[in-house]
């Protein structure tokens, strides 16, 4: 528990609410203005805007706190490799049962729910889409990439049997069980 004690770890989260957030909200007002010139009306309207968008809110901050959390203690070390170098041991319980990317589902979800807010065409449906490619990307072959340094077999068997972002039924049941991913060798 002394990761939780490191000021490194909450670096991951400053960054998230001083850095992404923001972006995102300017991204939502550029894909508003874009509607605007093109023409393009609300695709929802209130009070279904703040409906949807504070469920979608709730959901992803719930699956981001959880997952990075789950991941900080289990894994010893800051979710973000760009902190401290990431967890320390690889994490294949909980929701890491699952997909190879929860948080990825939870800001996700956020973003999503940004979107209803700003009742954005352009940004919901084509700005979000082009941000979850990039965040797969980089998530693919990059973080993956440290991941299998860093676990080696380990991580290559993890990721062979979970998948990155979808859920299959056998994980939803592993996760709903309590049931690793996969066993880990001897020395982890």
């Amino acid at each position: 528990m002394a990761q939780t004690a490191n000021p490194l770890v909450y670096k991951n989260f400053m960054i998230h609410l001083f850095v992404m957030i923001p972006a995102a909200v300017v991204m939502a007002l550029f894909g508003r203005e874009i509607d605007r010139i093109l023409g393009l009306e609300s695709f929802l309207e209130p009070p279904w805007t703040w409906i949807v968008a504070g469920a979608l809110f709730a959901l992803g901050a719930l699956i981001v706190v959880y997952t990075y959390g789950y991941l900080t203690i289990l894994g010893e070390g800051s979710p973000g490799t760009h902190v401290d170098g990431g967890p320390r041991k690889l994490v294949v319980t909980g929701p890491y049962t699952a997909v190879r990317h929860p948080s990825v589902l939870g800001k996700l979800s956020g973003v999503v729910g940004l979107g209803f807010l700003s009742g954005s065409t352009v940004f919901t449906f084509a700005i979000i889409p082009l941000l979850l490619v990039y965040s797969l990307i980089t998530n693919r072959y990059l973080q993956e990439r440290g991941c299998e340094d860093k676990f080696g077999d380990d991580y290559l068997r993890y990721r062979a049997a979970v998948p990155m972002l979808i859920p299959r039924p056998a994980g939803i049941r592993r996760f709903l069980a309590g049931r690793p991913a996969v066993e880990l060798g001897e020395d982890r």
